[in-house]
């Protein structure tokens, strides 16, 4: 059987394309010859392996009269091997970009447990001296003494037209909290200070409630990280 050769592609690889005996594929044009195009086929350039490429070179040059099937079994071998380890390693730059996002959340959430310790123990504190100290009564303000403090803080923005407007309108100054009600009078007690053993009962109740759901918000990244690190050990040992 004669193969009808492309003369660039085997210029380009001859090994891709095996010039026969009585092929006139495989001889050379001489310089001044016009060729037609007709007789051109696809230019094909195979780029192999140095392993592969001393397979091909093997198959071709034994003795036997199956030696250009085996050849071509060779170089179909392979391109499957380069194939398949091109795949492989797709799949191996997914699984480590998938491990590095895994590693940036565990940082990201490190970062949540920072703060929300830092504001647990806070919180803590305060509410031990809460705890620990007996209740004092408001005192209600005069009028005098209503326009004096409305004049000194109003400078910080607080509103007076919304006195009245609510239950409870407070603010602080001076370690002081001043609270307005919505019958018009006006009471002060001392910052951390309860008032009463009713309201010191409700602020502790409170506050447990509140460091009990920020507490669910720490979780340890110890054992995920742990994890993380031998699977990415594994794939960098790959």
């Amino acid at each position: 059987m004669v193969s009808a050769v492309s003369s660039q592609a085997a210029t380009l690889n001859p090994l891709a394309y095996p010039a026969l005996d009585g092929d006139d594929g495989s001889k050379q044009p001489t310089p001044n010859a016009t060729t037609d195009d007709s007789d051109r086929g696809p230019a094909t350039q195979v780029s192999l392996s140095p392993d592969a490429l001393d397979r091909l070179k093997a198959a071709l040059k034994q003795d036997r009269p199956d030696a250009p099937r085996q050849a071509a079994v060779a170089l179909s071998q392979a391109s499957e091997d380069r194939f398949q380890a091109n795949i492989q390693d797709v799949r191996r730059r997914a699984e480590l970009a998938k491990i590095n996002f895994q590693f940036k959340m565990l940082d990201h959430q490190d970062a949540i447990n920072k703060s929300f310790t830092a504001s647990l123990k806070f919180q803590k504190d305060d509410l031990e001296k809460w705890q620990n100290t007996a209740p004092v009564p408001a005192v209600q303000l005069t009028e005098a003494q209503i326009v004096a403090i409305l004049k000194k803080v109003a400078p910080r923005g607080i509103d007076s037209s919304k006195i009245g407007g609510a239950d409870n309108y407070s603010f602080g100054d001076d370690g002081k909290i001043y609270t307005f009600r919505k019958d018009g009078t006006a009471w002060v007690h001392e910052a951390g200070v309860p008032t009463s053993e009713e309201q010191k009962e409700y602020v502790v109740q409170e506050a447990n409630k509140s460091m009990a759901y920020q507490s669910t918000r720490i979780q340890d990244t110890s054992a995920a990280r742990a994890t993380l690190t031998a699977q990415l050990n594994a794939l960098i040992g790959q």
